[in-house]
């Protein structure tokens, strides 16, 4: 696995997904149903048709690193799979007319991220074949999709964690049985896991001013205070008495994860966090170092997700 973390493309499409994985009940998809995808181009008025293989390679091209190891790429195939799975179980019942007939369209901040295969070619250039190769072999590996209670599930996912997943109780106030803390500890090994940003005090006016309604009075150092769990992910922030929701406050401010400390120095706030996107769920540079010691996709599902089956479509 690369030291650093390369794949900044999951960054947005991790924070993302959290508005559109809600826990809601979705009925079973007849398994003799021969599947395909329609993305909306938004740009362009129009649905383009994929094939589920397809679909799940350029999703997965969009999501992780083509250079993973195998049993992390064919994990994170499994994920994308569910996902759309769950996706057209949602459009059957009640479909949005935004869509214009489609499972998702190319607005990566309220769907899963998925890449055409001219997006892919931009991206890997020369490499385009053998990365374009090595994902679809895993798509191929891993015709499964997660079930818990046979339905499947909500496919939660982050760049890297703090150490350890966050539950989506605590992130997201939802009790979902099977998205509870698991440990990552190779997370913590990567270089850049630690990052640091720095807002001047006459920014933080302007972003509680125009993003939170609120204004902050007195001095700074009463500005903001912070509440956090027994795993350090921030619970609660209240800037000058109004609780700011947590996930809003760090997208706004460019916080790269919930867990984060904060000091002021000279005239600036400075947040230093740990971990990539929301740490729900599995961690995809856990999940490669999990595969780099010899778990299989299995055992790294079985790690991320509690108590679920992997059922083939």
């Amino acid at each position: 696995m690369r030291p650093d973390l390369q794949c900044a493309i999951v960054l947005t499409i991790c924070m993302a997904l959290i508005p559109c994985l809600a826990f809601t009940g979705v009925k079973a998809r007849d398994n003799n149903t021969e599947m395909t995808v329609g993305v909306y181009i938004t740009a362009e008025d129009r649905v383009e048709e994929y094939s589920l293989e397809d679909y799940t390679a350029g999703a997965v091209l969009a999501q992780m690193p083509a250079d993973f190891s195998d049993e992390a790429l064919k994990a994170q195939a499994v994920l994308a799979r569910t996902y759309i799975y769950r996706r057209a179980i949602t459009e059957e019942d009640s479909p949005t007319k935004s869509l214009h007939g489609a499972l998702i369209s190319d607005d990566e901040h309220t769907y899963q991220s998925f890449f055409t295969p001219e997006e892919v070619r931009e991206l890997y250039g020369e490499d385009y074949e053998k990365a374009r190769s090595r994902v679809l072999k895993a798509v191929r590996d891993a015709p499964w999709i997660l079930t818990y209670n046979g339905e499947p599930i909500t496919p939660a996912y982050h760049s890297a964690s703090s150490g350890i997943t966050e539950s989506a109780l605590c992130a997201w106030g939802q009790d979902i049985p099977y998205l509870q803390p698991a440990e990552s500890r190779s997370d913590t090994e990567l270089k850049g896991i630690e990052s640091r940003t720095s807002i001047p005090f006459e920014d933080m006016r302007s972003i509680s001013h125009d993003s939170f309604g609120i204004t902050l009075t007195g001095t700074p150092d009463n500005w903001l205070t912070t509440e956090q769990n027994e795993r350090d992910y921030v619970t609660s922030v209240t800037m000058c008495g109004t609780k700011v929701n947590v996930q809003e406050f760090i997208n706004t401010l460019g916080i790269s994860s919930p867990c984060f400390t904060y000091e002021i120095k000279g005239e600036a706030f400075v947040f230093t966090a740990r971990g990539y996107g929301h740490m729900v769920g599995m961690s995809l540079y856990g999940a490669n170092s999990m595969a780099e010691n010899g778990s299989s996709c299995k055992e790294i599902l079985d790690h991320y997700f509690k108590d679920c089956t992997l059922q083939e479509k």
